[in-house]
């Protein structure tokens, strides 16, 4: 019998179920590899948040084949607004049809959940065990040539990748560089997904508003979730009083309200109406300046968690994930080889993108934005199609499927 002397590509073993960790599962099943995810909660579970696709995170989407799917769960917003927090009046930013850009700004609006099931239905139709339930990771190692991934029952998964996709608490990263200490940025945060069936008609516009104002702001836009139409929110204020760094905390109308006095009442509807209501308390993490060591490595929030201004956290975390999948298929001098491409490849991006999105909140609060009249011009200034395009052209530009790596 004669034998193959075609390579066998590496087992990844993959700490999360998260958008990183099928993103990249996805795309290394595609690419021929043996993979594994190990997740700890039992099942995938409803998030009732919403999150927007720009255009570097859905030529990921397009490469994995997944377009069909994405329109499918898609609520397409017909303009890009700034609106002033007191009294809605808006200022149109979307550039999806400017003819002085060459870089595409369509957003695509989803909810979590069903982008997370679409990835995760995408992966097990081509490996249906592929994701393991119920399983804590602890931390992850290299040891005699291999990888391991550490779990709290005492196993060792072995394979010759261990990628923690595990968020930015993550337990892999913490074994390989140790504790990364978070510092409180100033802000609280809230979301919440309220039926737009509950909101008045004004409500039901697909608009993506962003609502600016001296100590907060607020960014809503539609979703849809079985065919009913939701708005998801996302709100963030100036407070010296951090809460907990958990996105799945509750929080209290009563507190939301306070936080959100003398705002348009558009707002406070939403507020109102939500499904459930989540506070948390914005934090971030010194850079790291390396995302791999041995055969152990990063993507997404475990590595470059960063403040949602820019709207950039899951297209970072999609670009990660195929540009991984890339350097693992390409690089024949091994997989440490590969993992060193991948921190040249993508560290310097993603950390540019952390700092860029945590200045932006001294754009959406100012002074200047308490009255109407210092407010006009100053949304004018800094959100002009030469503002806008500063920001975001050089973030929208980026092909992970074809960037060298």
């Amino acid at each position: 019998m004669t034998q193959s002397n075609t390579p066998r590509k590496p087992h990844a073993i993959i700490s999360g179920a998260g958008m990183g960790g099928l993103t990249l599962a996805l795309a290394l099943l595609q690419k021929g590899f043996e993979v594994d995810i190990y997740e700890q909660s039992p099942e995938l579970r409803e998030v009732g948040a919403g999150l927007w696709i720009s255009a570097n995170g859905s030529r990921v989407m397009e490469k994995l084949g997944l377009k069909k799917e994405l329109q499918a769960i898609n609520l397409d917003p017909e303009d890009r607004v700034i609106r002033f927090w007191k009294t809605g009046e808006e200022h149109s930013v979307y550039n999806r049809g400017a003819t002085d850009s060459k870089v595409d700004h369509t957003l695509i609006q989803v909810l979590r959940a069903e982008l997370q099931r679409i990835l995760y239905e995408a992966v097990i139709a081509i490996k249906p065990g592929a994701v393991h339930f119920g399983v804590r990771a602890v931390g992850a190692e290299t040891m005699d040539g291999r990888a391991r991934l550490l779990l709290d029952d005492g196993r060792a998964i072995e394979g010759d990748v261990v990628v923690g996709s595990d968020g930015a608490h993550s337990q892999v990263r913490q074994s390989i560089f140790g504790a990364a200490p978070a510092r409180y940025t100033g802000a609280n945060a809230w979301r919440g997904l309220a039926s737009m069936a509950r909101l008045k008609p004004q409500h039901q516009r697909a608009l993506a508003s962003t609502w600016v104002g001296p100590t907060a702001h607020v960014t809503t836009y539609p979703v849809q979730r079985g065919g009913e139409q939701f708005v998801s929110f996302s709100a963030q204020v100036d407070s010296e009083v951090w809460q907990t760094e958990s996105w799945s905390e509750r929080g209290e109308l009563s507190d939301a309200l306070r936080d959100f006095e003398g705002w348009n009442q558009d707002i406070l509807d939403l507020f109102i109406n939500s499904e459930n209501l989540f506070r948390w308390g914005l934090f971030v993490r010194d850079p790291l300046d390396r995302w791999s060591r041995g055969r152990v490595t990063l993507v997404g929030d475990a590595c470059h968690s960063m403040t949602p201004y820019l709207g950039m956290g899951v297209n970072m975390t999609f670009e990660d994930a195929y540009v991984l999948a890339r350097c693992l298929e390409a690089q024949p001098e091994g997989v440490e080889a590969a993992l060193e491409r991948y921190d040249s490849a993508r560290i310097a991006r993603a950390n540019r993108t952390k700092a860029s999105s945590l200045e932006m909140l001294k754009v959406f609060h100012d002074p200047a934005l308490e009255r109407i009249d210092t407010g006009r011009s100053y949304i004018e200034r800094n959100w002009s199609p030469e503002a806008v395009r500063q920001r975001y052209d050089w973030l929208l530009a980026y092909d992970a499927t074809a960037v060298e790596v």
